[in-house]
């Protein structure tokens, strides 16, 4: 890229076709990785039930992680999990909310950050409940979206620059350059 220019790698297990590799509940879905914290990058791991990009679809984000350092970055010692339920609705007619929580990861298991050793990110998605992991220590569990419990997944993998959050990017420090390695993904069914 060129000066100015940024971009990010994705991993998707399908295609724009629809054909790659969906599951249906229940299921599970595991990652493993370690990621570079420089500003402006934002690992993450996530399901969706639809090719549209979530519009319509559930979206479990099993980790969002924030990098950078300093003021006016968002880094943190912790990672975010969050359910959208895109354009659907609940029993009374009102908008189906997501759930988010953070996972401190410094007090969870090992004990260190995603940038530092490579940890374990997972979700199971069952007729009822969906359960989010660490590292194989449960830190989430709510009950499955509609969509989820009814509907096949498939897993996205990436590393984003930016992205949507509009946070400062600053990769000089690191030769304009930052790496995502991951170990494996799993997806298990049934």
């Amino acid at each position: 890229k060129g000066k100015g220019e940024n971009g990010s790698g994705i991993i998707s297990s399908a295609r724009h076709d629809g054909s790659g590799i969906w599951a249906k509940a229940p299921c599970y879905f595991e990652c493993r990785f370690i990621a570079q914290s420089a500003p402006g990058t934002w690992p993450a791991f996530w399901t969706l039930t639809a090719m549209d990009r979530g519009i319509s679809g559930d979206e479990l984000d099993i980790i969002e992680g924030y990098g950078g350092q300093g003021v006016g970055h968002p880094n943190a010692v912790d990672y975010h999990i969050v359910s959208h339920f895109w354009r659907q609705t609940d029993e009374n007619g009102n908008r189906r909310k997501g759930v988010t929580t953070t996972v401190p990861m410094l007090e969870t298991g090992g004990g260190s950050f995603w940038s530092t050793t490579p940890h374990t990110y997972a979700v199971k998605i069952g007729k009822e409940e969906t359960v989010y992991y660490f590292d194989n220590i449960e830190v989430l569990r709510h009950p499955c979206g509609p969509l989820s419990a009814s509907e096949p997944a498939f897993f996205l993998v990436n590393y984003a620059i930016g992205g949507i959050s509009g946070w400062p990017i600053d990769l000089e420090r690191y030769g304009n350059g930052t790496d995502m390695w991951i170990d494996y993904v799993r997806v298990y069914q049934g």
